[in-house]
């Protein structure tokens, strides 16, 4: 069984993980040197026995002879971080870990990307996306969604660096691509 290069893109909503993902997807199709596969995960489903089989599940169809690159759109630590400060469930950072150790076994290599942006570059998309969602919202009503936005942006970044740093068995790499047609290409 031939290996994948494994990609995971890290990062709160609004910071430009999926255009860098789909970039990167684009870039690796146009190149043709073997299948990417693009995997997002947003968290268990009804039918997950476990928080891990969100990450097992989309495995078993891929032929690895075919899809030479897994490009993750958001991965473990992610779900333990929503689900707790979305849902109020808690998801210990083991199944991250064995998320992680899982992939780390089935890839050649893993690249783990953390997307760093302040509130500030990211406030901007969360308005255009507010106003989209909730078009008949009153100032009140998009300043309160905006001001949860914020707190959960700021507390993403004091979560995943701390785990990130302190128990993730990954390595990573904090980035700020300066183009919306950056690939990951360019920071590996």
């Amino acid at each position: 069984m031939f290996q994948p290069t494994t990609f995971v893109v890290l990062g709160p909503d609004r910071v430009g993980k999926t255009t860098l993902v789909n970039n990167t997807y684009a870039f690796l199709k146009a190149k043709g040197q073997g299948k990417p596969q693009i995997l997002h995960f947003s968290g268990p489903k009804e039918y997950h026995n476990s928080p891990i089989d969100q990450y097992i599940d989309p495995i078993a169809p891929i032929n690895f002879e075919e899809v030479r690159y897994l490009i993750c759109d958001r991965f473990g630590s992610e779900v333990c971080f929503y689900e707790n400060f979305r849902r109020r469930l808690t998801i210990s950072d083991e199944w991250a870990i064995s998320a992680e150790s899982f992939y780390d076994d089935i890839s050649e290599e893993i690249h783990v990307f953390l997307v760093q942006r302040d509130w500030e570059w990211a406030k901007p998309h969360h308005i255009a996306e507010l106003k989209q969602l909730h078009p008949s919202g009153t100032k009140y009503f998009l300043n309160q969604q905006l001001a949860v936005r914020k707190l959960e942006h700021e507390m993403y970044y004091d979560y995943m660096i701390d785990y990130l740093e302190n128990k993730s068995i990954l390595n990573y790499k904090a980035i700020a691509p300066s183009s919306p047609a950056s690939t990951l290409f360019e920071f590996i």
